[in-house]
């Protein structure tokens, strides 16, 4: 929402609607009015987009005509980046104002002539506009006015720079006007005076809008054109108006580099020029600082944790094929960084890249969710403190996770590895400080495999080789990962999104040149590390299964320094088929080709053709059951598909099979972004075969 919306905004107010709260700053306006001495004064009026400023200084405005002064308004965007083209604008504006007056046949000469008698009221709108002129417009054109008669009202998003707060002959001049959400008597005088809204409404709108103007005024709007509007759309329109006034805080120059922050956990004024192909400049970079949802950190900018919920959702909704490429084009940029880093750096990109891969990860919930847009922080090291309630956790844990006989050794194991190697032992916290997660890990070598060797020998044998076992610490590349356990009862997150966000933190440890590896029997945990790349081979014995569940070894091995290829093949199956190999999936010896499931789905009407598939899916017995499952994975019932994946292929070989032109307008896609899309979900679909 631009500028246009607060003018929108002042004309329904102007339309009969009567002016609501700030009373503290109109106050204040009346008492500069009641002032004997009109002395030279400077209102400063800030805060975020949309919060009201354009229409308290249309309000300003009034009220001094109303008192007899003369009262011009100027917009900073139109005044020009000189002295000479501001006072040209300057000029024109009070010509238009005195027209009708033949004492002021030279406009400008009214500066000169005021008084208590005859106030002048100067307001500029947008005024962070007029930032290369600052120190002229605070030094030269202030200085130069008259002490009696004049009232200067600045209206920005950003604060006034300090130095009009410590200026020598200005500061006590100067006073700020911080505008605030509104109160709730406030919001009901507003919707009150709208005047058609029902009592059920009404408070919809008060807790939607959380006091800000412009939402209130969007959201009455709305809802005066659709009276009945369901209650999940109201939350929907609520994240919209959340991330358009975020936007709002920040000029439209910058909504770029902000496009980019939400996509990056953090990223210096280099990073943003590269991802952009454009310079960020140093004053940019300072007004991105200056930003409430933007932090500033050794490492770079970040946007607050809440701002870049919203931003990503809207930017989502928006345009999703413009922010995948986006992401595939900032993921390029730090494999090449990650490849020319130093260990410390090559941790921190590859949070980074893993983070850009989050929704790529979608396909198998059931054990590792990470669909919800949420904090994605690393991971505390665990402290001896910590030590009781993580045994409380591990035993919830291991009474879903294992049988009890293979339950005996992992209480002893926590106790022995937290005092040998506490650095395997990492914890998620809640905001409270309480401790709610927990990932194990333990990087294999002579000295730490003998602790493994001592409560999980079977485990520790079915995965290496005795030389591996041998390892010197120096040279240890292998991570075995024994367990992430997370509570069930921690309110707004499932068990399964505290995993998820886990196993990123925990894959980033790959990205030094490691391996991964780890013996499962849950068949979720299976399918999802499957559907990332983990190799599957199954165990040797059956000492290690679990009631029904068979164990497999997993690994993932980027020794080789693959980790960035690795992250593409997610990101972007297309562009690393030829190194990889994302569009095979290898099953009991069956391979998937793209070509397979392209065919396979051509028959998805005759159960009869499919049947020749059906041997090469595990479960399914012939090609009704083939049919029923790969319905299912395209309409939702079973996990395994991103949402738009289900489109795309649901459209192309369900609801319009052999119309590709039909296919791609009912995804809303040119037929050439259409072919790209269900290449992509076509590769996605034989990973989950």
């Amino acid at each position: 929402m631009g500028n246009s919306t607060e003018a929108q905004y002042d004309k329904y107010v102007e339309d009969g609607k009567r002016f609501i709260g700030r009373t503290k700053e109109l106050t204040t306006l009346e008492r500069w009015f009641n002032h004997p001495e009109a002395p030279l004064t400077i209102f400063s009026i800030t805060g975020m987009g949309g919060i009201g400023k354009s229409s308290l200084l249309s309000e300003m405005l009034s009220v001094s005509r109303d008192r007899g002064a003369t009262a011009i308004w100027m917009d900073g965007r139109s005044c020009g980046a000189t002295p000479s083209v501001f006072m040209d604008y300057l000029s024109s504006t009070l010509g238009l104002e005195t027209m009708d007056s033949e004492g002021y046949p030279r406009p400008l000469s009214l500066l000169k002539d005021t008084s208590v008698d005859k106030r002048l009221v100067l307001a500029v709108d947008n005024y962070e506009e007029l930032a290369l002129l600052e120190s002229w417009f605070m030094e030269v054109f202030i200085s130069k006015l008259p002490l009696r008669g004049i009232l200067v009202i600045l209206a920005s998003r950003p604060e006034l720079a300090s130095t009009w707060r410590t200026h020598p002959r200005l500061h006590q001049r100067f006073i700020q006007m911080r505008l605030q959400h509104f109160t709730i008597d406030e919001i009901t005088e507003y919707i009150t005076v709208a005047g058609f809204l029902n009592q059920g409404m009404a408070g919809t709108i008060t807790r939607m809008t959380d006091g800000h103007p412009l939402g209130l005024a969007l959201a009455v709007e709305a809802a005066d054109q659709r009276r009945n509007l369901p209650q999940s759309e109201w939350a929907e329109l609520s994240h919209m108006i959340s991330a358009r006034l975020l936007l709002e805080l920040t000029t439209p120059r910058l909504h770029p580099v902000v496009e980019v922050l939400t996509l990056l956990e953090t990223a210096n004024q280099e990073l943003l020029s590269s991802v952009l192909d454009m310079t960020v400049t140093k004053e940019e970079y300072h007004m991105l600082r200056q930003m409430s949802f933007i932090r500033s950190g050794p490492d770079g900018l970040a946007l607050h944790d809440m701002a870049r919920v919203h931003l990503l959702r809207d930017f989502r909704q928006r345009e999703p094929h413009r922010l995948q490429s986006m992401r595939i084009k900032i993921a390029k940029l730090l494999k090449q960084l990650h490849e020319q880093a130093g260990c410390h750096e090559r941790r921190q990109i590859a949070r980074k890249m893993l983070l850009l891969c989050q929704e790529s990860m979608l396909q198998h919930r059931k054990y590792a969710d990470v669909s919800r847009d949420s904090l994605f922080s690393p991971l505390e090291p665990m402290r001896s403190e910590d030590l009781p309630v993580l045994q409380s956790l591990l035993q919830q844990w291991c009474d879903y996770s294992v049988e009890p006989w293979q339950a005996l050794s992992y209480g002893p194991f926590l106790d022995e590895l937290a005092q040998r190697y506490p650095e395997g032992i990492v914890l998620m916290r809640d905001k409270l400080g309480e401790t709610i997660a927990m990932f194990i890990t333990v990087l294999v070598h002579r000295d730490s495999s003998e602790l493994l060797l001592k409560y999980f020998p079977n485990e520790i044998h079915e995965c290496f080789t005795p030389q591996e076992l041998e390892s010197d610490p120096d040279q240890s590349d292998t991570h075995f990962a024994l367990l992430a356990a997370a509570r069930d009862d921690v309110p707004g997150y499932t068990r399964e999104e505290l995993v998820g966000y886990m196993a990123l933190d925990r894959l980033s440890l790959l990205g030094d040149g490691a391996r991964a590896m780890l013996v499962a029997t849950n068949p979720h945990l299976k399918l999802f590390l499957q559907s990332i790349g983990f190799r599957m081979r199954r165990t040797r014995t059956r000492v290690c299964d679990r009631y029904e569940d068979q164990a497999d070894v997993l690994d993932l091995d980027l020794r080789s320094g693959q980790f960035g290829e690795w992250v593409m093949s997610l990101l972007d199956p297309e562009s690393t088929e030829h190194r990889i190999q994302p569009e095979t999936t290898e099953l009991d010896g069956v391979i998937w080709t793209e070509q397979d499931v392209r065919k396979m789905l051509g028959d998805l009407r005759s159960p009869g053709e499919l049947h020749e598939y059906a041997g090469r899916v595990r479960g399914v017995k012939d090609g009704i059951q083939l049919q029923l499952y790969v319905m299912d994975l395209l309409e939702g019932r079973v996990h395994g598909l991103s949402p738009q994946d289900q489109m795309l292929l649901y459209a192309a070989y369900w609801t319009h099979a052999g119309n590709p032109t039909a296919a791609a307008q009912t995804c809303s896609m040119s037929r050439a972004t259409f072919y790209r899309h269900i290449r992509t979900a076509l590769t996605r679909l034989a990973r989950i075969l």
